[in-house]
């Protein structure tokens, strides 16, 4: 593609070279000079071959972040299209703002030298955040501005500043896309597990007994709650594990009692509602009636109009909106959004921090908010959530937030946007849909938050 180059911008070397010899010169950012071989075939069987080898090693990198046999997907294939369509309208781009504009071949020749660039900032941004992100952002445009810049003067034979800015801008804009959109072709997935089947030697729980047990549980609980002799206010924490058949919940909320409470100092001041399918006796089951039932007992204890509620969900959820409910076979019903809400209004408590780990749990927000509450949900209200296996430890959000972020953030704010952006680098090395975590912080509990995190024993 490029036959002749320059070793500096005085000196021209006049032996003709191949088209991948000049693409690296062009790479390394030296000097070149206009290129005769830019306008004949050549270049543009180039151009496709070097479109082929970047697809060879896209499909090469996605089958290697999924591990050992993955099955191909031609799902990812479409998407090409999408990309496809950015190089050719770059390189259209680039001919309409350059004066005089390229050969239709050079335009394209340089885009597809340039393609590695948003390959390496997609890849990038599975495993550095923060500063090195950044870092690595501000050097990969201005290395494609230098190289448009050099490009450009190759093909026309004239500095061509504003048409190489306004080329690296188009890039950026079609990489931010690419990203909001979820445009990432994935030619690989992870072979499916078969779940988990419950042995046929289980003995059946009596149902009635350990029902009738409920209310004497939770009062049991209940009555290790103590309010401290602190005049401001304090924090209370409130567990809901809603599905028993899979351990991951009872072990999210097991942590995020742990965790809220070693940050928020709630000490004794904390009841768990925890269905698991492990153990039917320990803990206090998680209903709707049991929640309302143990929201008006905390707020009994609590000086409503100073303390906060940290209430922590962690279950299956649907698009109704409802959080799933179940343990065993017990006769229990799921809740809905207007559900959560009124009891939470009818127990009189003013301050909440409501989290929400549950597929579609951002529907829950415009029923909860206030200035009064925060509210924090694992995915938008269209999307899921990941992690919920019977092999899972933590839901991907639990871990990101209750795990990762939450005890060293320097606020509750934080802790989210620290979990939300991790939470985006694994779902995208792991090629699922974004699950896209909300939250909704409301200004009066945020304020009220600082102010109770400052009075905390450290």
């Amino acid at each position: 593609m490029i036959d002749r180059m320059r070793s500096d911008d005085s000196t021209q070397d006049s032996g003709g070279r191949p088209y991948l010899a000049g693409m690296l010169r062009l790479w390394m950012l030296r000097s070149v000079v206009p290129p005769s071989g830019w306008q004949g075939s050549a270049s543009l069987r180039g151009s496709m071959g070097l479109l082929c080898v970047w697809l060879a090693v896209w499909i090469a990198f996605d089958r290697w972040q999924l591990g050992p046999d993955p099955e191909f997907s031609v799902a990812g294939v479409p998407l090409l299209a999408w990309y496809a369509l950015g190089v050719l309208g770059l390189a259209a781009w680039l001919r309409r703002r350059s004066n005089p504009p390229p050969s239709w071949n050079a335009a394209l020749a340089l885009v597809t030298g340039l393609v590695p660039v948003p390959l390496l900032a997609i890849v990038g941004g599975l495993y550095v955040d923060g500063s090195w992100a950044l870092a690595a952002a501000a050097v990969a445009v201005c290395y494609s501005w230098i190289y448009l810049l050099r490009g450009l003067h190759a093909a026309t034979g004239a500095p061509q500043r504003s048409a190489a800015l306004t080329g690296v801008l188009l890039l950026l804009g079609f990489v931010y896309l690419s990203d909001a959109l979820s445009v990432i072709p994935d030619f690989w997935a992870p072979v499916e597990q078969e779940p988990a089947v419950a042995s046929d030697d289980d003995a059946p729980a009596d149902e009635e007994a350990l029902l009738f047990a409920q209310p004497s549980k939770i009062d049991h609980a209940l009555a290790a709650v103590m309010r401290g002799d602190a005049p401001q206010g304090q924090a209370f924490f409130l567990g809901f594990a809603g599905v028993g058949d899979e351990k991951v919940f009872a072990e999210e909320i097991e942590l995020a009692a742990q965790v809220i409470g070693n940050r928020y100092a709630v000490g004794s001041r904390g009841v768990s509602l925890i269905n698991d399918a492990r153990d039917l006796r320990s803990a206090p089951f998680a209903s709707l009636s049991a929640l309302k039932y143990t929201l008006h007992g905390l707020a009994a204890k609590m000086n409503v109009e100073r303390d906060v509620l940290f209430l922590s969900i962690s279950s299956h959820g649907s698009q109704d909106p409802a959080i799933a409910v179940s343990n065993d076979d017990l006769p229990f019903n799921d809740f809905s959004d207007e559900d959560l809400a009124q009891a939470l209004q009818e127990s009189g408590i003013k301050w909440r921090v409501i989290i929400i780990s549950a597929c579609y749990a951002g529907a829950f927000i415009d029923s909860l908010k206030n200035p009064q509450t925060i509210v924090i949900a694992a995915a938008a209200a269209d999307r899921t959530s990941f992690g919920c296996g019977s092999d899972s430890d933590l839901t991907y959000f639990g871990g990101a937030f209750y795990r990762d972020a939450l005890p060293a953030a320097r606020s509750l704010r934080g802790a989210f946007d620290q979990a939300k952006t991790a939470i985006a680098q694994r779902e995208r090395r792991e090629h699922v849909e974004p699950s896209r975590p909300q939250a909704y912080f409301g200004t009066e509990m945020e304020t009220k938050l600082e102010h109770l995190t400052q009075t905390l024993p450290r």
